[in-house]
């Protein structure tokens, strides 16, 4: 059994919406939990129960627990405090676990982290980027940051990729407005889609070169794949994006590195200004364009 004490700044909140929305719990952990049995204050309670800050809940199975195998991994960490930790994700490596890999992910490595500093707190992440992506990735380390990250810091949030797409641009400055649909087709793409949700995505190019270009990009929105179909769709894809259909001489992954994140701090409200330098690939393609290699 697990003992936890409901903090709560504003108006009552029913006990299904309080595990889901402050413990950062699915749906389907939370329902799980109520069928178990979850008492308030020594009573059992159900999922439209309202509480209120300072009750006690008693939980069947401890949710500190993620299941997470730890493994010994290098991290590049480029900012830690009390509440957040992020982290410079290499390129090729996933996130999170997934059914057919629970195993060699950026959270086992950050489980292990975890770990060693007695903190047993889930992995939780505020972002997440695709695999073949490198870049800035931000874990909480409590429910209060991960919620308030959520809830108050997503809004202030700007983010800043590097990417280097083939051809180049006639508009050197640019957004890009189409709607992406949820649905993929039978190679696994997205696709821009009148019944898809609203994407935005600005681009300045940086450099010209022959026949690609490096693109600063600010996306306003946050669609899986946003940056990739985008450029795609407009007849520029990143250079060694395969599903994408980007030229890939020169790279074996996508061209495209989260490398600036800025935000307030969910907990001490200043301004988090995270930045992640280029990996040896991105670099080694930049010096093949230039003429440098």
């Amino acid at each position: 059994m697990k003992k936890h004490i409901v903090k709560l700044s504003d108006n009552r909140k029913t006990l299904l919406a309080y595990l889901k929305e402050n413990m950062d719990l699915s749906s389907r952990k939370a329902k799980k939990l109520l069928s178990m049995g979850i008492k308030v204050n020594g009573k059992k309670a159900y999922g439209d129960t309202k509480l209120k800050d300072g009750d006690i809940l008693i939980l069947e199975e401890d949710i500190s627990e993620d299941y997470i195998k730890p493994e010994m991994m290098k991290l590049s960490i480029i900012y830690e405090d009390d509440h957040i930790l992020a982290i410079n994700k290499p390129p090729n490596l996933l996130v999170h676990p997934t059914k057919n890999h629970i195993s060699g992910t950026l959270a086992n490595g950050i489980r292990y982290y975890l770990d060693m500093r007695g903190i047993r707190e889930p992995v939780r992440f505020f972002n997440r980027i695709d695999m073949n992506t490198s870049g800035i990735v931000v874990a909480a380390k409590s429910s209060q940051a991960h919620s308030l990250l959520d809830r108050y810091s997503a809004e202030t949030m700007e983010k800043k990729y590097i990417a280097v797409i083939s051809g180049v641009p006639s508009d050197k400055c640019g957004k890009i407005r189409l709607p992406i649909s949820d649905d993929t087709d039978t190679e696994g793409r997205r696709y821009i889609s009148d019944e898809g949700k609203s994407a935005v995505t600005e681009y300045q190019v940086l450099e010209e070169y022959e026949d690609a270009s490096l693109v600063s990009v600010i996306i306003k929105t946050g669609k899986t794949h946003q940056i990739r179909v985008h450029f795609s769709s407009i007849g520029h894809p990143l250079l060694g994006d395969k599903l994408y259909g980007g030229p890939d001489d020169d790279i074996e992954r996508q061209a495209l590195h989260a490398w600036q994140l800025n935000f307030l701090h969910p907990i001490d409200k200043k301004n988090i200004n995270l930045k992640a330098g280029l990996p040896s690939d991105i670099l080694m393609l930049l010096q093949k364009l230039r003429g440098e290699a």
